[in-house]
């Protein structure tokens, strides 16, 4: 239920509330006094000078009720913007609810100064007199609900939601001709710009759920703009300068080519975010990878496959940034999104080619870098992503493969264990699901492995018999541990390798 409609509910109930009350109050007394008529109730002609006094303390009651919503707003919303969206005072004033109270608040004031005006001693404004004691009634009942109201309306959770809706609803007007493609941009392009800031603020504060919805919104509008993409018109898709500021003309028009500009503005407010949680809130980087993973699996469900492609950019560019600044936590969930994402794209071959070549390209920079535990769990994770292309019957699967094979185990005439590793649990998989020819590969690619690096390989595989690693991680599961069924393999081919090694010796 959003603010609005929680706020008519509560003042419906206060409205009935109050006014049962004082229909009670009214029947005990009127029937207490014998059921007096109404010209005995009245000060009408009897005593106007009493409505003017019964009118007067309602003006101030009305000063007060102002006096509080202006203080009230004229603190909160500047306060409020400054921690999340300077674009939040105009949304204040652009909302319906809030310029309806606003105005109704002023006129009932000016409307009791004007009744307790027109009294005179010969003339009393009943009908007057009448609507301000009940516009005054109904301030008085709409006035706790409104204030929260207005706190709700704070809220960033309301704020991010009010964005998107106002996002999804220019896509929907210009899907469906009521706007122009160009004024329905302007205002994607600003309301995504309010999110993507909303998000940036948040992380320096370390809100941190506040961050998760944020990220969220963002892949829930790509979510609907998948929706009506194919729909929109040929004007929608073609952006200028103004809109990308700093990008060259070479990747505008690209960029037009591609019809992806939408795409590309969400995952770049992501992108900001991703390389502020690097330095200041780690966590966010993990809901930021998942939410790009998830676009980029929808777009690939959807048959978009340039937005798929841009997705696969963007992991790219955060690979690049964690490696940079040496960060492995990111890394280490980078890898697993990544080749996530790898497998839910199985039968789009180009794309999981791609992936797989990506991943071993940025372990291997990883390495470079001085990241050794990085580069090996990159060949962990692009060797589970063979396998699951296999088991996917992905026509990248080979390739992948050939990728997987291309790591260096012996960088610097020195074995690299965790690489052999890597390499025996694929060449085990492979062997325990019939593919015989694909397993041959790995044991021709690890024969120059020495004897004892092999056995220590084996030793470590098959003792690990704690699927759980003993940290607690984002992933959890021990890279090194293989599952029952598929040790008799790894045994088998690292006996093979061991006696290929002194047959040539």
């Amino acid at each position: 239920m959003d603010s609005r409609s929680t706020f008519l509910r509560s003042m419906f109930i206060a409205a009935g509330v109050f006014c049962a009350i004082f229909v009670a109050e009214f029947a005990m007394e009127y029937i207490r006094l014998g059921q007096p008529s109404l010209a005995d109730m009245s000060w009408a002609d009897a005593n106007n000078a009493k409505i003017v006094d019964i009118l007067s303390p309602m003006a101030r009651a009305y000063n007060n009720i102002l006096a509080m919503l202006i203080a009230t707003i004229g603190l909160a919303i500047p306060l409020t913007a400054n921690m999340h969206t300077p674009k939040l005072i105009d949304m204040f004033l652009r909302d319906r609810t809030n310029r309806f109270m606003l105005f109704a608040c002023a006129f009932g004031a000016a409307n009791v100064l004007f009744a307790d005006w027109m009294v005179g001693p010969k003339f009393a404004t009943m009908w007057t007199f009448r609507i301000s004691v009940i516009g005054a009634i109904l301030g008085w009942i709409a006035l706790v609900p409104y204030f929260f109201y207005v706190v709700r309306f704070l809220d960033p959770s309301n704020i991010l939601s009010r964005l998107k809706d106002q996002t999804c609803s220019a896509i929907r007007d210009v899907q469906a001709g009521k706007i122009a493609a160009n004024a329905g941009q302007n205002i994607v392009h600003e309301r995504l710009n309010q999110i993507g800031t909303i998000v940036l603020k948040s992380i320096d504060r370390a809100d941190r759920s506040v961050v998760t919805e944020g990220v969220w919104t963002l892949k829930q509008i790509m979510d609907l703009y998948g929706e009506h993409k194919s729909k929109m018109p040929e004007a929608w898709f073609h952006v200028d300068r103004q809109d990308f500021v700093g990008m060259s003309a070479e990747a505008l028009e690209l960029l037009n080519e591609e019809g992806t500009w939408f795409e590309m503005k969400v995952m770049a407010q992501m992108y900001l975010a991703y390389g502020q949680a690097l330095s200041k809130s780690t966590d966010a980087v993990s809901w930021i990878s998942d939410a790009t993973r998830v676009i980029g699996t929808l777009a690939h469900q959807r048959g978009d496959k340039r937005a798929a492609e841009l997705v696969v950019k963007f992991f790219n560019n955060y690979l690049r940034e964690a490696i940079k600044r040496k960060d492995m936590h990111a890394l280490y969930d980078l890898y697993y999104q990544y080749r996530c994402l790898g497998r839910d794209t199985a039968s789009d071959a180009d794309l999981v080619r791609k992936i797989g070549g990506f991943l071993r390209i940025y372990s291997v920079q990883a390495g470079n870098a001085g990241l050794t535990f990085a580069a090996h769990m990159g060949a962990f994770d692009l060797g589970w992503l063979v396998r699951r292309s296999y088991d996917n019957n992905c026509a990248a699967a080979p390739e992948l493969l050939t990728e997987l094979l291309r790591f260096d185990h012996m960088a610097g005439g020195k074995a690299q264990p965790m690489l052999v590793e890597a390499k025996v649990i694929l060449g085990a998989g492979l062997a325990e699901t019939g593919r015989d020819a694909e397993a041959q590969r790995v044991r021709d690619n690890l024969a120059n492995v020495p004897p004892n690096v092999l056995r220590e390989v084996a030793a470590t595989l098959l003792e690990n018999t704690e699927r759980s690693f003993y940290e607690i991680t984002d992933r959890q599961v021990n890279f090194e541990f293989v599952q029952p069924a598929r040790r008799p393999h790894v045994r088998a081919l690292v006996e093979q390798l061991v006696a290929a090694h002194a047959t040539a010796s």
